[in-house]
C-alpha cells in the first residue's frame, strides 16, 4: 500500500514538473544561455584588453628606444603621433613624453598646454594628473599670481597626494614673489616636518627658509632696535671702587 502511494506521489510530481517546464522551460533555457554568453563576453573582453595593453606597452617601449638619440622636436612629433594611436595609461605617458620633449626643444607654451590638459583630464589616474600639474606649475612660477598657484596646487597640497611636497614648494615660491612671507614660511615648515619628504626637496626647503627669515616680523623687529644718538654722552662709569682703591695723600689726612 505504501509503495502505491509513493508511486502516485511521484507521478504527481512528474506531472507538476512537466507543466512547469512547459510554462517556464523556454525562460530557463534563455537565462542559462544568457549567463553563458555574458561569461564568455567578459572573458573575451578581458583577453582583448590585456592583448591591447601588451601591444600598447610594446609600441610605447619601441618609441622610447627609437627617440633616445633623436632631436627633441623630432621626438615630440613621434610621441604625438603615438598618443593618437594609443588608449588608456600609455596614451597619457606618450602625451607627457611629448610635453617633455617640446620643453627640451624650447616650446614651453606647447609643453605647458599639454601638462594642463593632462592635469585636468578626469579619466587620467591621479598620480599622472598630479605630475602634470606640478610640471605645469614650475613653468608658470615666474608669471602666475599667488592666488592662481594656490588654486592650481590645492588638490595636491591639502591631501595625501605623492606630489604634496612639490605642491607646497610651488605655493611657497609664489608666496615669496607676492611678499606673503609668513605664508611662505608656513608652507616650507610643512615640507621640512614631513618625514616622507625627499632629501633633495628638504634641502631646497631649508634654502628657501633662509631666504624668508629676514622678512618675517620677528626678524624685522630685531633689526629696528634703537641705537644711541651720536651726540649722547656715554653712561657714567662707576668710579666708586676706583676711588676707594686709590692711595690717600698725606695732605688729605692732615
Amino acid at each position: 500500500m505504501t509503495d502505491l502511494f509513493r508511486e502516485v506521489e511521484e507521478d504527481l510530481r512528474r506531472e507538476q514538473f512537466s507543466k512547469l517546464w512547459e510554462k517556464y522551460g523556454a525562460w530557463v533555457l534563455g537565462l542559462a544561455v544568457a549567463i553563458v554568453l555574458a561569461t564568455a563576453a567578459v572573458v573575451g573582453w578581458r583577453a582583448w584588453v590585456h592583448s591591447a595593453q601588451v601591444a600598447d606597452s610594446a609600441a610605447y617601449d619601441a618609441a622610447v628606444k627609437e627617440t633616445a638619440e633623436a632631436a627633441p622636436a623630432e621626438a615630440a612629433e613621434a610621441f604625438a603621433a603615438l598618443a593618437a594611436e594609443l588608449d588608456g595609461g600609455y596614451k597619457t605617458l606618450a602625451r607627457l613624453q611629448e610635453a617633455d620633449r617640446r620643453l627640451a626643444a624650447g616650446e614651453a607654451d606647447a609643453a605647458r598646454a599639454i601638462y594642463e590638459q593632462v592635469s585636468s583630464d578626469g579619466g587620467v589616474p591621479d598620480i599622472m594628473r598630479g605630475l602634470a600639474a606640478v610640471k605645469a606649475g614650475f613653468l608658470v612660477i615666474d608669471t602666475a599670481s599667488y592666488e592662481d598657484m594656490k588654486a592650481r596646487m590645492a588638490p595636491l597640497a591639502s591631501g595625501g597626494s605623492p606630489w604634496r611636497q612639490n605642491a607646497l614648494e610651488l605655493v611657497a615660491l609664489a608666496a615669496m614673489r607676492a611678499g606673503e612671507w609668513q605664508e611662505a614660511d608656513t608652507r616650507v615648515k610643512e615640507i621640512i616636518a614631513d618625514p616622507t619628504t625627499p632629501a633633495s626637496l628638504r634641502d631646497r626647503a631649508h634654502v628657501i627658509q633662509v631666504l624668508i627669515a629676514p622678512h618675517l616680523p620677528r626678524a624685522a623687529e630685531e633689526g629696528e632696535a634703537v641705537a644711541p644718538a651720536s651726540g649722547e654722552p656715554a653712561p657714567e662709569e662707576d668710579t666708586q671702587s676706583e676711588t676707594q682703591d686709590a692711595p690717600v695723600s698725606p695732605a688729605a689726612t692732615e
